[in-house]
């Protein structure tokens, strides 16, 4: 499995723990880690869209492009896979992921930047990107 250099973020603490998980259970589930994005990316696909990403979740895509943890479990994809006209969800979303076999959307609001869980047609906020990755990817690689 191929693991990109964890940087040093906000998120080091949970990518860290996400990464020791991962090689842990790398025998018994797929795991996926795309090499990082580069600042040129991410900010071409701002200006193309006029929409800001959230700095926590850029800080991911700097450590993977791509994510696919835990046989899917969680993806996590790159601006090329960022969906931002989705008519399940509302306008304001961007989705740029899912949890649980894709029957939930991760992304983040285009206005105000706060990341947004959509289940079955339902709009929660996360209180941040780092809270979504403790729980529940985080708590649910443990308990596999």
């Amino acid at each position: 499995m191929f693991i990109p250099v964890i940087p040093d973020n906000s998120l080091t603490k949970e990518i860290s723990e996400i990464v020791q998980l991962s090689q842990k259970l790398e025998n018994e589930y797929n795991f996926e880690f795309a090499p990082p994005l580069d600042e040129e990316k991410i900010t071409e696909w701002e200006k193309e869209n006029s929409i800001k990403i959230p700095e926590p979740i850029k800080e991911w895509l700097r450590f993977s492009g791509y994510s696919s943890i835990c046989n899917e479990l969680v993806i996590i994809r790159g601006v090329d896979g960022f969906v931002t006209d989705c008519r399940f969800v509302p306008d304001d979303m961007v989705i740029i992921g899912s949890f649980i076999d894709a029957s939930i959307s991760i992304g983040f609001s285009k206005e105000t930047g706060s990341i947004l869980r959509e289940d079955h047609g339902e709009i929660t906020e996360i209180s941040s990107f780092a809270d979504f990755l403790r729980d529940p990817v985080i708590r649910k690689l443990k308990k596999s």
